[in-house]
C-alpha cells in the first residue's frame, strides 16, 4: 500500500498566511471579514459603539462622576451624568460614617460616533439624523439638560486604537453639545450641525458642566 502524505493544518495554515501575506489587499478584506479563530467579527457599527462607550466610561471615571448607560428599555437617550455627594450617617452611638450618594442633577447625553465627519478652524461639522435632532431639541428648558455627544474617528480604522506596554490611544476625540432649535417635520431626514472645537468631551468640561447644571436647577427651583 502506498501512503500519501497529508499537509498537517499547521502547514496548511502556514500556507495561507503566506498567500494572504503575498497580496495585501486579499489580507485586508480577509482581516476585516475573519478574525484569526475563523468567526466573524464585530460589524464595523457596533465596533465604532464599542469604541465611543469606552471612551466615555474613561472621561467620567477621570472626572469622578458617576455614568449610567445602557438602560433596559430604548427611549432615545443613551445614559446620563451625575456628581457623587457624601452625606452622613448616624448608626445609634456610632460614629458618624459617610455615605455617598447621587446629587440628583443628572445631564443625559445621546451618544454618536462616526468617521463621517469634517472639521473647520472653529467647528465639528456632521449630518445629524432628524429623529435624534428632535429628541435633542425637544427637551423643554425645566427639564434635566440633554447633550449630543460626538466620537469623531479617522476614516481609517487602522488608526482607531493604538495601544502599547505604555499607553492606550483612542484616535480622535469626542466633542459635545447642546441642540436649540424647532423639530425637524420630516424624521427620515438628516441636518448639517456644527460642534464648537473647544467643546471637548473631557474630564475638566464634564466636570464644570455638572456644576453649571446644579445651578441651573437650584436658581430654576430654589
Amino acid at each position: 500500500m502506498r501512503l500519501q502524505s497529508v499537509p498537517t493544518p499547521r502547514t496548511t495554515l502556514g500556507a495561507a498566511c503566506e498567500t494572504l501575506l503575498a497580496n495585501p489587499a486579499l489580507f485586508a478584506l480577509e482581516l476585516r471579514q475573519l478574525n484569526w479563530w475563523g468567526r466573524r467579527v464585530l460589524t464595523k457599527d457596533h465596533a465604532q459603539e464599542g469604541l465611543s462607550r469606552a471612551y466615555i466610561h474613561a472621561i467620567s471615571a477621570a472626572a469622578r462622576a458617576h455614568l449610567t448607560m445602557g438602560s433596559e428599555f430604548d427611549y432615545g437617550f443613551d445614559g446620563s451624568f451625575d456628581t457623587i455627594v457624601k452625606r452622613q450617617t448616624q448608626r445609634g452611638a456610632q460614629t458618624p460614617r459617610n455615605r455617598h450618594v447621587k446629587a440628583g442633577y443628572p445631564i443625559e447625553f445621546q451618544l454618536k460616533c462616526s468617521w463621517n465627519w469634517r472639521e473647520t478652524p472653529t467647528s465639528i461639522v456632521w449630518g445629524i439624523t432628524s429623529k435624534t435632532y428632535n429628541d435633542l431639541v425637544s427637551r423643554p428648558a425645566s427639564a434635566c439638560r440633554a447633550i449630543l455627544i460626538l466620537m469623531c474617528l479617522p476614516r481609517d480604522e487602522r488608526h482607531w486604537v493604538n495601544s502599547s506596554e505604555s499607553h492606550m490611544q483612542l484616535q480622535r476625540c469626542c466633542y459635545y453639545t447642546t441642540l436649540e432649535g424647532d423639530p425637524i417635520e420630516s424624521e427620515d431626514t438628516r441636518r448639517s450641525i456644527q460642534i464648537p472645537r473647544e467643546n471637548i468631551f473631557n474630564a475638566t468640561n464634564l466636570a464644570r458642566e455638572l456644576a453649571a447644571e446644579k445651578v441651573r436647577r437650584e436658581e430654576m427651583f430654589g
